[in-house]
């Protein structure tokens, strides 16, 4: 696990200012403490902080070069079938100096060129430089675990695993403000594009190329073709092929010559993950769970539960409302752009706490998109009802003055159309929403459309596998950045065991009947392993990791004070707002009216990112 940056110049005789170019590198350093090394050739400058977690001694320094000198790589991630692979190439008479996975990566690519990528079980990003064709390859795992960003500027292509190292190497931190509506309403930019101008994300599942100052991306996996390939694979029995497929990939993530752990809330995901990890010999394995003292958002009886009946480790963390603002700031700082979630600086902290104890974290993280398990999948499993709701219940709804999820239905069905009801499926903030403060919303998001139109040639009777194949390729990407971020900035390295690709691939060819049409989520999940938990876990109702911004957003005096300047803050003075209706949302807010909750956490997260990454104020100085 470990940073990586490079830059390819279109002067082939032009070589980096190593001072500068290091510089760049070392941003990265909180992704790779252990060890730092760098490539600085005519027209190439390749760099890597690493994050020792396989073969730990001197011989997986990166870059790492091929025995004839061709081929260098750098690599973020990991390769779970590594082993696997090396005793393939070991037949074939190629010789190692290292038991790591890097190595393996190199000596594949030299055999086999982009087509190795298939044989790849892991997360992973990775940079090979072939300094014969003078080609630059760089590809990213299936589900886009591991990131990789590009600039592409006039002198070169310049890459890193985070924006933040871009920015070091000379690439401008402009804010796309073409990206306002998105960023509101989703949270997040989806797809190729970032909220920096010039500045793209190599999507999940691909690989690119680049030569002579010309880039060709290629996608090299589709989800949607290899679930219809998969159909043709009739399983006679999901449940028990999904518990061993499970369990195996449980195993493939405990290879680590460091320290491993779980992170542990009292959910059906993380739960099943603990007891997997456990009864294959994890047993004294540490676990981590964030408490709260609002009982509504706090699951640790229940994880202290788990922890209990699998003889883990318990540690357990509170966040101080005192350390909430300052972990926003230095959680925006790592994210690189606006966070998502609520829960990123929690994540953080956790990870920051279980350092000193483990390298290696297992998450549950995933599940919910593979296996249905959000709330908001639930009416959407009855697609018809929707329709016929849609004319009446908006305005009945309105009359009688219904709240919470209820409330949420009536705004969904108020929309234009079923699509949209999918599209906008994460949202808590609507297109219509924003005309509250005076936008003009556009309501057209090419990506996310184009992965609703994937997902409806897949499943073009199931609006809920709709939804969730649209989260795979959008929503999920958000989660996965976060967990990127703040367990790497805690130089720690997580593992998602739901997104094996054997998982992903075979639950997605299944019959939408294994998703079952009860009250009880991720059927699927609980037929094959809840026999593994107490039944208290599998009773509990679903929240998520969820954090009560709404309270501390309004009684903690710094935060408190932070939203009733936002509509005099940098890019909301200047942005696509009506001033006098801005100050009055915000205003109802601080009185305790919670329509637009959502949307003034949204721009707070919005103006945070712009001080700390785009101004360069990291300590609100």
């Amino acid at each position: 696990m470990c940073g990586i940056c490079g830059i390819a110049y279109n002067d082939s005789s032009r070589v980096s200012d190593r001072s500068r170019f290091l510089a760049m590198r070392d941003t990265l350093l909180h992704r790779g403490p252990d060890d730092a090394g760098h490539l600085i050739e005519p027209g190439i400058a390749l760099g890597s902080r690493r994050l020792a977690i396989l073969d730990l001694s001197e011989r997986g320094h990166m870059p790492m070069t091929t025995p004839d000198g061709r081929y260098t790589i750098i690599h973020n991630g990991e390769i779970y079938n590594f082993q696997e692979l090396r005793a393939t190439l070991l037949a074939r008479g190629m010789t190692f100096r290292s038991n790591s996975d890097t190595e393996v990566l190199l000596s594949l690519y030299a055999v086999a060129g982009p087509a190795m990528l298939n044989q790849l079980n892991g997360m992973f990003a990775f940079s090979i430089w072939d300094s014969v064709e003078r080609v630059l390859f760089i590809a990213r795992d299936r589900m886009g675990i591991k990131p990789v960003y590009y600039a592409v500027q006039p002198d070169g292509f310049y890459f890193a695993s985070e924006e933040k190292a871009l920015f070091a190497g000379g690439v401008r931190a402009g804010f796309d403000a073409s990206r306002w509506e998105e960023l509101l309403c989703f949270r997040y930019v989806a797809g190729e594009e970032t909220p920096y101008e010039g500045v793209k994300r190599l999507l999940p599942g691909h690989y690119l190329i680049w030569k002579d100052g010309k880039l060709h991306t290629k996608r090299w996996w589709c989800l949607a073709d290899r679930a219809r390939d998969l159909r043709e694979d009739t399983r006679t029995d999901p449940l028990a092929w999904f518990a061993e497929t499970f369990d195996s990939a449980i195993r493939l993530r405990r290879i680590s010559d460091v320290p491993i752990g779980v992170l542990l809330s009292g959910g059906l995901d993380s739960s099943s993950v603990a007891a997997s990890l456990a009864d294959q010999g994890g047993k004294g394995t540490a676990s981590f769970t964030v408490r709260f003292d609002e009982p509504s958002y706090d699951e640790g009886p229940l994880a202290l539960q788990i922890a209990q009946r699998w003889d883990l480790d318990y540690h357990e963390l509170k966040v101080s409302p005192d350390d909430l603002l300052s972990g926003l700031r230095t959680a925006s700082y790592l994210n690189d752009e606006p966070l998502v979630h609520g829960n990123d600086l929690h994540l953080r902290a956790i990870s920051i706490y279980a350092k000193p104890r483990v390298t290696v974290l297992l998450s549950g993280e995933g599940a919910d998109e593979l296996l249905g398990g959000y709330v908001r999948y639930r009416p959407l499993r009855h697609p018809g009802l929707l329709r016929a709701m849609r004319p009446v219940f908006p305005a009945v709804s309105s009359l009688i003055g219904v709240r919470g999820r209820l409330k949420k239905l009536a705004r969904f069905l108020s929309m234009a159309s079923l699509d949209d009801f999918i599209l906008y499926n994460a949202c808590d903030v609507l297109p219509a929403d924003l005309e509250a403060v005076g936008m003009n919303p556009a309501a057209h998001f090419p990506y996310r459309e184009e992965m609703l139109r994937e997902a409806k040639s897949l499943y073009p009777a199931d609006v809920m596998r709709q939804a969730m194949y649209s989260d795979q390729h959008t929503f999920l990407c958000s989660i996965l950045d976060r967990n990127d971020r703040m367990t790497m900035g805690a130089s720690i390295e997580c593992r998602v065991p739901f997104l094996d690709y054997r998982l992903v691939e075979g639950v997605s060819a299944l019959p939408s009947t294994a998703f079952g049409a009860g009250q009880q989520s991720k059927p699927l999940l609980r037929k094959s392993l809840g026999h593994r938990l107490p039944e208290s876990i599998l009773r509990h109702r679903k929240w998520g990791f969820g954090v009560p911004w709404g309270g501390y957003l309004r009684t903690i005096p710094e935060l408190r004070a932070l939203v009733a300047g936002l509509p005099e803050c940098g890019p909301v003075k200047h942005g696509p707002f009506d001033p006098a209706r801005l100050r009055n949302v915000v205003a109802g807010y601080l009185a305790g009216n919670t329509d637009h909750d959502a949307l003034i956490r949204q721009l707070l997260m919005i103006v945070l990112w712009h001080d700390v990454c785009i101004e360069k104020r990291i300590t609100g100085d």
